[in-house]
C-alpha cells in the first residue's frame, strides 16, 4: 500500500479553561484535517513555537505545509504600523508561521495556503497587506465578512487565464464564502495575483518561482463536500506533496 504524502497543518492557540484556571492548547479547525484525508493525505497539526530548529526538524517529515486561517498578522512583519481597524494578533503564531513558510519556501516544499495563510505567504515573500480592506480601499469593496452560513458562496471571484487556479476549476468565475477584512496589498516578488472579486480585491496568488506555492482568500475547508473544485484543491496540493516525497526518497536513495 502506497503511504499517504504528510502535510504538516499550521495550528492556533486556542484559549481553554478548567477548573476556573487557564489550560491554553494548540489546535485547528476540523475541517483543514478532515479535508486533507479526504485529499488522500496524512495530515499532522504542527505547534506554535518560535524555535526555527524545532520547525526545520518538524519540516523534515513533512511533505507539504497547509496554511491555516485565523486572526491578523503583526503589520510590523511587514513594515506598517497597526491600523486602528486591526484585530487579535497572536505573535507567537506569527513567528511560528513564518519561518515555517520561509523555510518551506526554500526547500520547494508544496505550499496551500488560506485565508490567513494566503496572507502570510505573501508577507513571508515580501509583499504587504491591506490591514483593513473597508476603509483602506479607495472605493467601496464587497462584504468580506460574510453573515450567512459558513458553506454558503456569498460572492463571485474572476480567475485569470493559465492559472493553477483555473486549470482546477476549469472556469473563468466562480463563487466562494469569505471571511476576512485583510487582504493582499503589494504582491510579493515572484508572485502573481490569480483572481479577484468584483471589487478588485485579491482573492487567490501563486508563485512563478517554486514547484507549488498557492494561496486562497477563502475556506475551502468548509465547502470540499459540496463544491468539487475546493476538494480538488486539496487533491492539487496532496499529489505535489506525493510528487516532493518520491523525489526526496529517491534522492536520499
Amino acid at each position: 500500500m502506497n503511504e499517504r504524502p504528510i502535510i504538516g497543518v499550521s495550528s492556533r492557540k486556542i484559549y481553554f479553561t478548567h477548573n476556573d484556571r487557564p489550560y491554553p492548547r494548540f489546535g485547528v479547525g476540523m475541517n483543514y484535517v478532515q479535508a486533507v484525508e479526504a485529499a488522500g493525505g496524512a495530515p499532522i497539526i504542527l505547534p506554535l513555537t518560535q524555535s526555527a530548529d524545532v520547525l526545520k526538524q518538524i519540516l523534515n517529515t513533512c511533505d507539504g505545509l497547509l496554511l491555516t486561517g485565523g486572526f491578523d498578522i503583526d503589520p510590523s512583519w511587514y513594515g506598517e504600523e497597526p491600523h486602528a481597524k486591526i484585530e487579535s494578533i497572536n505573535p507567537l503564531r506569527d513567528v511560528t508561521e513564518m519561518i515555517l513558510t520561509k523555510d518551506a519556501l526554500e526547500r520547494d516544499l508544496p505550499i496551500f495556503a488560506i485565508c490567513r495563510g494566503m496572507q502570510v505567504l505573501n508577507i513571508a515573500g515580501g509583499g504587504t497587506l491591506f490591514q483593513d480592506i473597508a476603509s483602506q480601499h479607495d472605493h467601496d469593496t464587497l462584504a468580506h465578512f460574510q453573515k450567512m452560513t459558513e458553506e454558503y458562496p456569498s460572492h463571485s471571484i474572476d480567475i485569470e487565464k493559465n492559472s493553477w487556479l483555473r486549470h482546477i476549476t476549469g472556469e473563468d468565475r466562480v463563487r466562494i464564502n469569505s471571511y476576512h477584512h485583510q487582504s493582499v496589498k503589494q504582491v510579493a516578488e515572484g508572485f502573481k495575483i490569480t483572481a479577484t472579486a468584483p471589487d478588485g480585491v485579491a482573492e487567490a496568488i501563486s508563485s512563478e518561482r517554486h514547484f507549488f506555492a498557492h494561496g486562497v482568500q477563502w475556506h475551502p475547508e468548509l465547502t470540499y463536500s459540496n463544491l468539487d473544485f475546493n476538494l480538488a484543491m486539496f487533491r492539487s496540493h496532496v499529489e505535489a506533496a506525493g510528487l516532493f516525497r518520491a523525489k526526496r526518497q529517491q534522492s536520499v536513495s
